[in-house]
């Protein structure tokens, strides 16, 4: 193995290492959110209402808002359009791509993360994590079985993709729009 080889594998193990990390951080923290949700839920309900429980709550749209109003979590089917920069967006380029599910939100009521399945066509189920202007990492399933954890930077056009699908495993780093490696070969 060259040098050129035995440093791609050690930086592979480095992003393999913090990839683990990234996932588990975001399965605890959309875990921990929803868990909180749940119990806040229960809880305000059994102090507001002794007497009266709801047993279904059937809505399209749910905003949770923080003491200003911001808008810090939406559960809604389908999700609105998101919003970039002010500017409005289409998923994909096209209007008709919905998505329904969970948005997360920051302080100043810009999306930072969702968990949503995909409403036609192809049925994926996304779990995304955000900067204030653009995506950052995103884990895929689709209906098919096959599964991608993306991590990128489009300001430097780099990507990383950890996948497995029918073929098995592979990983693929991209610098600057061209592919540096990619196991096993295609």
């Amino acid at each position: 193995m060259n040098d050129t080889d035995l440093h791609l594998a050690e930086r592979v193990t480095k992003l393999e290492r913090q990839l683990r990390i990234a996932v588990v951080a975001a399965i605890v923290g959309v875990g921990t959110g929803a868990a909180a949700m749940a119990g806040g839920f229960s809880s305000q309900a059994t102090a507001a209402a002794p007497k009266s429980v709801i047993d279904h709550l059937r809505v399209r749209q749910l905003d949770i808002v923080d003491a200003k109003g911001t808008t810090r979590v939406k559960l809604a089917a389908p999700l609105p359009a998101p919003i970039i920069n002010g500017e409005t967006k289409t998923r994909g380029g096209d209007a008709r791509n919905t998505m329904s599910g969970l948005l997360l939100f920051d302080a100043d009521g810009i999306e930072r993360s969702g968990y949503a399945t995909v409403d036609r066509g192809y049925a994926n189920v996304l779990l995304t994590l955000d900067s204030p202007n653009e995506q950052h990492a995103m884990f895929i399933a689709e209906p098919n079985g096959a599964t991608t954890l993306r991590l990128f930077n489009r300001d430097s056009n780099d990507r990383v993709d950890v996948a497995i699908d029918k073929r098995g495993p592979s990983i693929s780093m991209i610098r600057h729009g061209k592919q540096i490696y990619r196991q096993p070969a295609e």
